[in-house]
């Protein structure tokens, strides 16, 4: 029988992200601004240039706006990531037979180890987050920080190695 089981959950802006949407639109509105100044020099095309302006805004700003899909598929576990509801990327995909790991999610965990094999698909600071790592030949080492809901889990369990399947999510 097949296994298939998805969840989406969307990510929190961060300080830092609702900083950069002011500052992206703050900054439009500057350029509108002097566009209208410069009006007299610029014709009508500083209003093409200011509606560029302000879509170039709008288009930079709902780059923030993310969700992460978690999909398990007999076996196989892939995280998606959505930006804005409207563009998807596959950020990784890993047999659930070659984890190694699989953990309550602690910030300490990760100190040794290179950024560029973390994927954080939730907020850091969610209480239900989890670090599962997987070890794929040619690939290297994911380490994928997490929070799935009951569901996902115990499709997680039926896959990942029993030694693992004992003591996840507890």
């Amino acid at each position: 029988m097949d296994t298939f089981f998805e969840q989406i959950t969307a990510v929190k802006k961060s300080g830092k992200d609702i900083a950069a949407i002011t500052g992206i639109w703050l900054l439009a509105f500057i350029i509108c601004f002097l566009l209208v100044l410069f009006m007299g020099y610029l014709g009508s095309f500083s209003f093409l240039l200011i509606a560029g302006a302000l879509f170039g805004a709008f288009k930079l700003s709902c780059r923030f706006n993310v969700e992460y899909e978690y999909i398990v598929t007999n076996g196989t576990m892939d995280i998606d990531k959505i930006i804005n509801k409207s563009s998807r990327k596959r950020v990784l995909s890993f047999e659930l037979a070659t984890v190694s790991r699989l953990e309550k999610f602690n910030q300490g965990l990760l100190s040794s180890v290179n950024s560029k094999e973390i994927v954080t698909a939730c907020n850091l600071n969610d209480p239900e987050a989890y670090l599962m790592v997987s070890s794929t030949e040619g690939k290297g080492t994911s380490y994928l920080i997490f929070a799935p809901d009951e569901r996902v889990r115990g499709a997680i369990v039926k896959f990942v190695p029993k030694f693992i399947a004992n003591s996840a999510f507890k």
